[in-house]
């Protein structure tokens, strides 16, 4: 085996070039591997915990200072002397409408005034499930009567000295404005006591703007799709850049199992979410809550698309001095299958007269002669069978055009004896006449192709017959513009349908009916269509017999439906191709649409 593949390597010139190749793609492959894995290491290693544990810190300190002003205007409102007054005052009782009023307004001060010595702090409220309700800014006292706080677990944990202080999930304010969800905030709630008695009043609600909030997350962003999020000490989001988010456990968000960790004063792991490998840092706020930071380990690394482009320029020098040296090396071999295959797509392209022009005696010289060979070869045997389809097609479409229905031949000198009968001389002849032209267009006496304007001009005579034998109930109504009216169309094509629409729609329906012909070019599919439309107003097609009207004309049928549409439809078929064809519908409340629609074809022009 080795002794071949010696052999193979000494004399053959492709095998060389192979091996060569190989040999550089390895070397190249191999140099990119080492240059990517020492850089992308020396990056990771210095740059990914040190960026992303200041982006949690960051976000860290930053909160902090907003729960510290929420907490500190708490502790502020609770122990305003002035509010105070007004608790106790209120807790008392007695007092007048307008005392009660005095008292709104100068705690609604109080409020405005604290509130807007923060920028962080968007509303403060005073709320009470029994008496009156106050707030700053746009406080509506009637939604807290709607709210109903009592139902509140939050409220209930406030006022019943359950907890001494507590911060609210992200969410919209429900007390402010007149519309709903009007405002994002972030709430501090706590117990609003009568310092006099002792006793829990209600509860003081300070609102963070949680738009800041948000604002500040997501300007801090880790990699493309990471970002962070706040969770409490039971391991619920509190605060996250997607409203789906808010109040959702760990376990819901997929990080359950990590509680324990983002539970730690600080942190850093790594877990896999959706099957990818993620990077997690966290830190601890001054309260129970704590920051977690995600994002997919392919992402930290930023600086390692930079060391990407610098080892593929590398790589595309050692590839690019690998194709010189190849190409140069295979020139001798290559050009002259480069111009065989020229001479193989003008092959392909119909063009016979292209034969190879390589004359060497070596192997490609000789695949050249027998090239030209089978080009000659190939050529007669397409003209062989060009002229074996165009005789198919010619015996195929004569045998079509002798299936005329013959209930019509049968029906028509039925009707013209009994004309002869009753006396009516110069009707008989004139449906015998009628009678004489159509069958003389069925035998092929005039050609395969009629204009349409003779079509139509056969259909007239058709219906000469028709409206004797019916009475004169049948009408046929043409829109057809001149210009169409010189186009060709196999001769007979018009006739079945109309046939069809008169025997098994009007003829069955009391008092006649009227068969319309449209006729219109358009650009159906970006190419050009001739498109035929045959409408009549009778009794129309059951749904069940629909689907079996077109088969194959080999399958037995009766009347009309056995081999007039089916005439049509393959006589479409054959000439213009598989995608013409003839398309019918029958609405629920009567009548039936016959769609004809021809893609012209350029070689219909030598056929014609």
């Amino acid at each position: 085996m080795i002794a071949f593949i010696r052999k193979r390597l000494t004399r053959n010139l492709s095998a060389k070039l192979i091996l060569l190749l190989l040999m550089l793609l390895t070397f190249a492959i191999a140099m990119i591997s080492s240059l990517y894995y020492w850089f992308s290491s020396e990056v990771i290693l210095k740059n990914v915990r040190a960026s992303t544990q200041q982006s949690a810190k960051q976000s860290a300190d930053y909160l902090s200072l907003i729960l510290t002003v929420g907490s500190d205007m708490g502790q502020q409102i609770f122990r305003d002397a002035l509010i105070q007054d007004v608790i106790q005052e209120e807790a008392k009782g007695g007092l007048s409408v307008d005392q009660k009023f005095d008292h709104k307004n100068a705690v609604n001060d109080i409020l405005n005034n604290i509130m807007y010595t923060s920028s962080f702090v968007h509303s403060i409220y005073l709320l009470r499930e029994q008496g009156v309700s106050w707030g700053s800014g746009l406080f509506n006292a009637s939604k807290v009567m709607r709210y109903t706080l009592t139902e509140r677990d939050w409220y209930n944990d406030i006022v019943g000295g359950r907890r001494d202080e507590l911060w609210l999930p992200l969410q919209f304010d429900p007390f402010s404005g007149g519309g709903e969800n009007t405002r994002l905030v972030l709430t501090f709630v706590k117990p609003l006591r009568n310092l006099a008695t002792r006793e829990t009043a209600g509860a003081i609600l300070v609102n963070v703007d949680g738009q800041l909030i948000l604002q500040a997350i997501e300007r801090i962003r880790l990699g493309k799709t990471g970002d962070f999020f706040v969770v409490d000490g039971d391991g619920n989001v509190v605060i996250a850049s997607e409203a789906e988010r808010w109040s959702k456990t760990l376990e819901e968000t997929g990080l359950g199992k990590s509680l324990p960790r983002i539970q730690a004063e600080e942190s850093e792991f790594e877990l896999e979410l959706d099957g990818v490998r993620q990077y997690a840092v966290t830190r601890k706020l001054d309260n129970d809550w704590t920051v977690v930071g995600i994002v997919p380990v392919g992402e930290m690394i930023g600086d390692i698309a930079r060391i990407q482009r610098q080892i593929w320029l590398y790589a595309t020098l050692l590839l690019a001095l690998a194709s010189i040296t190849g190409y140069l090396f295979s020139k001798r071999i290559t050009s002259p299958l480069k111009t065989l295959m020229t001479q193989m797509k003008e092959i392909e392209r119909s063009n016979f007269n292209a034969l190879s022009t390589v004359s060497s005696q070596d192997e490609i010289g000789q695949l050249s002669r027998r090239f030209n060979q089978m080009v000659r070869q190939i050529e007669a045997l397409i003209e062989q069978v060009n002229q074996v389809e165009a005789k198919k097609r010619e015996a195929e479409m004569r045998a079509l055009r002798h299936q005329i229905n013959p209930h019509f031949l049968y029906n028509t000198l039925a009707t013209i004896r009994w004309m002869i009968k009753f006396g009516r001389k110069e009707g008989a002849y004139d449906g015998i006449s009628s009678l004489v032209q159509l069958m003389e267009a069925s035998m092929e006496k005039q050609g395969v192709f009629y204009r349409i304007r003779d079509e139509l001009e056969l259909l007239d005579k058709y219906m000469v017959i028709q409206r004797f034998r019916y009475d004169f109930r049948i009408e046929l109504h043409v829109n057809c513009d001149e210009a169409i009216k010189e186009v060709p169309i196999p001769r007979m094509l018009l006739q079945p349908i109309v046939e069809n629409a008169i025997f098994h729609g009007l003829a069955p329906k009391e008092g006649g009916g009227t068969v319309t012909i449209a006729i219109e070019q358009s650009a159906d599919m970006g190419e050009s269509a001739l498109v035929l439309r045959i409408e009549d107003d009778g009794v129309g097609i059951s749904p069940e017999r629909l689907p079996g009207l077109l088969g194959r004309s080999r399958e037995p049928k009766s009347g009309m439906f056995g081999i007039g549409l089916n005439h049509v439809h393959e006589t479409v078929q054959l000439y213009y191709g598989e995608r013409s064809g003839v398309e019918i519908v029958s609405p629920p409340g009567g009548g039936t649409i016959v769609t004809v629609r021809l893609f012209m074809k350029e070689e219909m022009a030598s056929v014609i």
